[in-house]
C-alpha cells in the first residue's frame, strides 16, 4: 500500500479536485454593448425615416391625390357641358354621367395611413347656398319684360370635396354653376370657368355688348359621405334650353352670387371681363364681395353683385342636372 500524500486525507483516492471555470465578465459586457449599439443605429435610421422621408412621401401622395381629384371634377364638368351643348340639337337622350371620385390619398404601409376626405352634395334650394341670380330687362314686342330669379333667372347647388391633408395644404374642390373652384389656405381660384362668352359688338364710344351664359342647377338629395376609397357621382341632364333676350335700347345685366367662394368669382369675372376688353367702372361695376361670418366658419358665405352695362343681347341657357353620390360596385 502506497503512502498517502501529505495533502490527501486517508479516504482520498488521490485525484486532484478540479477548479470551476471562471466567468469572463468582459464577454457579457461586449455582447450587451453590441446589442445596444445595434438598436441605437436602427432607431437612428428609423427616426430619420419617420421624421424626414415619411412627411415628404405623404406630401407627394396627398398632392397626387389632389391632382387626381381635380381631374375627376374636370371630367364631371366637361361631361355636363357636352351634354348641355348637344341637348337642343339631338334626338338622342343625353347619356348619364358617372365619374368615380377618390376621397383619400394613398398611405405608407405600417408608417402612415391615407388621409380621408369628405364629399358632400348640396342641391339647389331657395334657402341654401350657393345661389346665382340673373336680372335683365328685355324687349318683347312693344313691351319690356324682366328676366329675374323669380322666373327662371336662378341656379344653385354644389358638389364639394374637402381634403384635410396632414402634410400637403388643406383644400376644397367645388363644382358650382358650371365652374370648378379650388379653395385653399393661401387663396381660392376658379380653375375652370362656366360656359360664358362676352363680346362688345360696338365701339368704345357706343358699346353694344353680347353675353352668352349658361346657368347649371343641381338637384337631388343633400348628402355627405366621408372616409377612404372612392365614391361614384351620377349626373343626369334633365333639361337644357336657350332663350335669346334682346333690348335694342340696351340694358344692364345684373348677376348676384351667394357663395362660399365669393373671392374666386370676383377674381374670375374681373379677369374674364378684362380679357373681353371691358373696363371696370365704365362697362361694368363690381364691388368687393361681402363676407358674412358665423360662429361656425363652415357656414360663412359671400355675396357679390356684378352689373354689366349696355347689354344688347343675352343668350341665356338654363340647365337642370339631377346629381347623386353613390357607392361603387365591386
Amino acid at each position: 500500500m502506497s503512502p498517502q500524500h501529505a495533502h490527501y486525507s486517508d479516504k482520498s483516492v488521490g485525484d486532484r479536485i478540479k477548479k470551476s471555470p471562471r466567468w469572463d465578465n468582459s464577454e457579457g459586457v461586449a455582447s450587451t454593448v453590441g446589442t445596444i449599439m445595434a438598436l441605437l443605429v436602427f432607431l437612428t435610421f428609423f427616426g430619420i425615416f419617420t421624421n424626414q422621408f415619411v412627411p415628404v412621401w405623404m406630401s407627394d401622395n396627398e398632392s397626387a391625390h389632389m391632382s387626381t381629384a381635380i381631374q375627376q371634377f374636370a371630367t364631371i364638368k366637361s361631361s355636363i357641358d357636352l351634354a348641355i351643348s348637344n341637348y337642343a340639337n339631338s334626338l338622342v337622350a343625353p347619356a348619364p354621367v358617372f365619374v368615380p371620385v377618390t376621397l383619400s390619398s394613398a398611405g405608407i404601409p405600417v408608417f402612415a395611413a391615407g388621409t380621408a376626405g369628405i364629399l358632400s352634395f348640396t342641391p339647389m334650394s331657395l334657402s341654401t347656398k350657393p345661389s346665382f341670380n340673373i336680372t335683365y330687362i328685355y324687349q318683347s314686342g312693344s313691351n319690356l319684360n324682366t328676366l329675374s330669379p323669380s322666373n327662371d333667372g336662378q341656379s344653385g347647388g354644389m358638389l364639394d370635396l374637402y381634403c384635410p391633408n396632414r402634410y400637403f395644404v388643406e383644400q376644397h374642390i367645388a363644382y358650382e354653376n358650371g365652374a370648378i373652384i379650388l379653395n385653399q389656405s393661401d387663396g381660392e381660384y376658379v380653375i375652370a370657368g362656366p360656359q360664358l362668352s362676352i363680346k362688345n359688338s360696338g365701339d368704345s364710344g357706343n358699346p353694344s355688348i353680347v353675353v352668352m351664359i349658361t346657368y347649371v342647377s343641381l338637384y337631388g338629395t343633400n348628402v355627405t359621405v366621408g372616409g377612404t376609397g372612392s365614391k361614384g357621382v351620377n349626373a343626369d341632364l334633365q333639361y337644357a334650353g336657350t332663350s335669346a333676350y334682346t333690348n335694342p335700347a340696351l340694358s344692364d345685366l345684373t348677376i348676384q352670387i351667394v357663395s362660399k367662394h365669393g373671392t374666386a368669382w370676383y377674381n374670375y369675372f374681373n379677369r374674364t371681363l378684362g380679357l373681353a376688353g371691358l373696363v371696370k367702372g365704365t362697362n361694368y361695376d363690381m364691388a368687393t364681395p361681402i363676407l358674412y361670418r358665423f360662429s361656425d366658419p363652415a357656414f360663412n358665405y359671400y355675396t357679390m353683385t356684378l352689373v354689366i352695362h349696355d347689354v344688347k343681347i343675352l343668350d341665356y341657357t338654363q340647365a337642370n342636372v339631377q346629381m347623386a353620390i353613390g357607392e361603387i360596385g365591386v
